[in-house]
């Protein structure tokens, strides 16, 4: 019994020291941050209720038992409060970390809008340029469609005047041409008459064909001296002919050369195309030689490859063995 005071004494004193703990931490806590507003509000309420244990103490002095049961208890939720606050610490640090990313990216996205508001006014310059451009793109397109216009009726204009032209040349042309064809049928009438009725020398359409053997013989492309007779024949008409022909007629002999398929290989002659093309060239120097304008003149060689007779027998070869003589239109 005479113990007792002092022992309500010290756990007085350390319960006033436990408010004053609980009073402190309370302080803290609402330094922390306004987010432990609740829980500092439930640490006033422990020591509220603290403070009630205490006055409870001081009237009941005996129940010492239940008074550790509850210092006990209130230990543990200021253990759970301090965990709860070490909680909430963190919580606010990451807030802070993240407050701090938003806010770099907040100055990125102001830079970003800086630069693209410049973007935007160097856009705005040269788009009021381009429109200036286009404007005087416009007056120019303007200028030019009318230049077309007047082109365009122009054109139709001389359209017309070429397609009569043209008319004119076609009837011009038609009119040489048939022209042509009257010296052409006087020429191959003369020139029959001149040579006579030979087997070896026919018309054929527009050309006279003479049997290589009237000129050269086998291989040859040298003229035989029956076959110069004939030539001079063919000069003399062909010159009695051409004197009637107007000047503004261009006309033409070709002189074109066939030989027969038998292939040759000779020191002269490599192919049947230069031996047709050398005994053309024969006729057309003899023809120049017998007063024939040489640029009225033209010498072909085809070889055997424009036959006129498939066969194969000695009549078929002589037949495409022949020297044609076209009088034509350049």
């Amino acid at each position: 019994m005479d113990i007792w005071p002092g022992y309500v004494d010290a756990l007085s004193t350390m319960l006033m020291m436990v408010a004053l703990v609980l009073v402190m931490m309370m302080a803290a806590q609402f330094a922390l941050s306004n987010a432990l507003v609740t829980r500092e509000t439930e640490v006033n309420e422990l020591a509220v209720r603290l403070q009630k244990l205490t006055d409870a103490l001081n009237i009941e002095r005996g129940t010492s038992d239940s008074l550790r049961g509850k210092k006990k208890e209130l230990e543990d939720q200021i253990s759970r409060t301090n965990n709860e606050i070490a909680l909430a610490q963190k919580n606010l640090l990451e807030a802070q970390g993240k407050v701090g990313g938003v806010e770099k990216e907040r100055d990125s996205a102001r830079q970003d809008l800086a630069r693209v508001t410049q973007e935007a006014s160097t856009m705005k310059v040269q788009l009021s340029d381009l429109f200036a451009r286009v404007e005087e793109l416009n007056k120019k397109l303007a200028l030019l469609t009318a230049d077309l216009a007047t082109a365009k009726t122009s054109i139709a204009d001389k359209e017309i005047k070429i397609a009569d032209l043209d008319k004119k040349l076609k009837k011009k042309m038609l009119q040489k041409v048939e022209e042509l064809s009257e010296y052409r049928s006087e020429f191959f009438g003369k020139l029959k008459k001149a040579l006579g009725n030979r087997p070896d020398i026919k018309i054929v359409g527009d050309r006279f064909v003479f049997q290589s053997e009237v000129f050269f013989l086998s291989a040859s492309a040298d003229l035989e001296e029956s076959g110069k007779v004939e030539l001079v024949k063919l000069a003399e008409t062909l010159k009695e002919i051409t004197s009637t022909i107007p000047k503004d007629i261009n006309w033409m002999v070709s002189i074109i050369g066939h030989t027969d398929k038998r292939p040759i290989n000779s020191p002269q002659f490599r192919s049947n195309w230069e031996l047709s093309a050398a005994r053309a060239i024969s006729v057309v120097k003899f023809l120049v030689e017998s007063g024939i304008p040489p640029e009225r003149l033209s010498a072909t060689g085809y070889g055997e490859y424009q036959q006129i007779d498939p066969g194969n027998d000695e009549a078929a070869l002589s037949r495409n063995r022949r020297i044609e003589i076209k009088f034509n239109q350049r």
